[in-house]
């Protein structure tokens, strides 16, 4: 049956997808700066490493990869418990919330990589989980993260309506099944923006720390065309004028 109102969406979103490309800060955008966290992490792995996935949930998106390194330990971290009963890839599931005083049962530099990929915004107090992800590092180990800007316009927007709102708000925008799974929790943005990110690294030792930035957050407002123009147009500004604090996503490896 004809949906008139899904007909508009549609057109707006390949509208909006056509103008986009015109824009320079386009270019990398959230799919190219997701490969590039990847590829942090992957050319961070070696034989006998652990690694602390946190917000491991279902699964480890290496696992397909896993048979080229000997000896190599995942450990998955999840509040929820219903999430890790379908890990099949971690070693060790541990459920807990980080962001709390609480201490994370994982011995102190023991750890050779910890990831979060879309995790950090969705902690209340991310002071505790830097301070926990250094503990538990060995020296030289590395801390590699992947984010929204808390000060995305798209971010803006979610901290300003409703939890409950928002999330509908979401899933009608993005009309597709498979975000339930990943998106729409809440978020707290606690801290996650450059230059309290690098302050925060710093305050627990991490050095050689190294932010990589994207520019493009059209995707969100890409069901009404003078929308996406106008956060493209913005995002243009931020980033030809290079303010890290307006940015779309954050990506980050810290050493410890």
């Amino acid at each position: 049956m004809f949906n008139p109102i899904r007909w508009f969406l549609d057109v707006n979103k390949k509208c909006s997808s056509a103008i986009a490309k015109i824009f320079p800060n386009t270019k990398f955008d959230i799919d190219a700066l997701d490969a590039y966290y990847k590829d942090q992490i992957f050319t961070s792995l070696a034989d006998d490493s652990t690694v602390v996935d946190i917000g491991g949930g279902r699964r480890w998106q290496f696992q397909n990869q896993r048979h080229k390194f000997k000896n190599l330990k995942v450990i998955a971290v999840d509040i929820s418990a219903e999430e890790l009963s379908y890990n099949h890839d971690a070693d060790e599931k541990i459920v807990f919330a980080m962001g709390t005083d609480a201490r994370l049962p994982i011995d102190d530099n023991s750890v050779d990589v910890v990831t979060s990929q879309m995790v950090l915004e969705h902690i209340e107090n991310n002071d505790n989980t830097v301070r926990e992800v250094s503990r538990i590092l060995k020296p030289g180990g590395k801390f590699i993260s992947l984010m929204p800007n808390k000060f995305a316009l798209f971010s803006i927007i979610n901290q300003i309506l409703p939890h409950k709102f928002a999330r509908k708000v979401l899933y009608a925008i993005l009309n597709d099944p498979s975000v339930k799974e990943i998106q729409g929790f809440k978020a707290y943005y606690n801290q996650t923006y450059y230059p309290a990110l690098r302050k925060l690294l710093e305050r627990y030792g991490f050095t050689d720390i190294k932010f990589t930035l994207s520019y493009n957050q059209s995707d969100y407002f890409g069901f009404f065309v003078p929308f996406a123009l106008l956060s493209l147009m913005w995002d243009c500004l931020m980033y030809l004028f290079g303010i890290k604090p307006f940015c779309a996503y954050i990506s980050f490896t810290a050493i410890k």
